[in-house]
């Protein structure tokens, strides 16, 4: 029969090296996020100014699905700061002590992971540094998203080009208000959050 000590030491080793698991998980997606980001605009750049015109077609779809990657991206992330916040908590209740204090930092310089944001928007906060960096990327975004619509349409206007015109501008409705209903809806993150106090025992900070 393993010992109260020696079963404490094992817990908390897998607690550490779960919670580096999770810090890497949270490198690697900020990472994808940021590589994302940069490699969109480039190609929105190039399908706007570098294709003669054929790239305009693609613009609307592709600032959309950009704009959705970003925020699976940035899910991703607010997953892994949930997972190492509980871990946090395990690890400082096993020491007696606040040592981690990680996740507690994060929610002050960041935003709070439970309140209601659409991706990096958080609507109560809107003077957040991430609901600016967001802001900028829609606005820019929405930018190449109207005028490639407006130089299409003008451009090349007949039914097709009709019919293209409302495809893009459902597919954006469509995507921007699934992303806000998932982001916005209340307890997007309750079942796991639940789910960790229950098994790592203590609540969230």
């Amino acid at each position: 029969m393993m010992d109260a000590e020696k079963r404490e030491a094992l817990v908390y080793d897998a607690s550490m090296r779960q919670l580096e698991r999770m810090r890497a998980m949270q490198y690697a997606y900020h990472n994808k996020f940021f590589f994302w980001i940069t490699l969109n605009f480039l190609l929105l750049v190039w399908l706007y100014a570098g294709t003669g015109g054929r790239g305009l077609l693609v613009i609307p779809f592709l600032v959309v699905t950009a704009g959705v990657q970003a925020a699976f991206y940035l899910h991703f992330c607010d997953f892994a700061r949930l997972h190492a916040a509980a871990l946090e908590n395990k690890i400082n209740g096993l020491l007696g002590k606040r040592v981690l204090m990680g996740a507690e930092l994060e929610t002050m310089y960041f935003y709070p992971l439970p309140e209601p944001k659409v991706a990096g928007f958080i609507p109560s906060a809107p003077a957040n540094f991430f609901s600016g960096y967001t802001l900028h990327w829609c606005l820019l975004w929405a930018a190449l998203f109207l005028a490639s619509l407006w130089q299409g349409y003008a451009s090349m206007a007949s039914a097709p080009m009709v019919l293209w015109a409302l495809a893009s501008v459902g597919w954006a409705v469509l995507n921007f208000a699934y992303v806000a209903w998932y982001f916005l809806r209340s307890g997007a993150t309750d079942d796991v959050a639940e789910r960790l106090e229950e098994k790592l025992h203590g609540p969230l900070e």
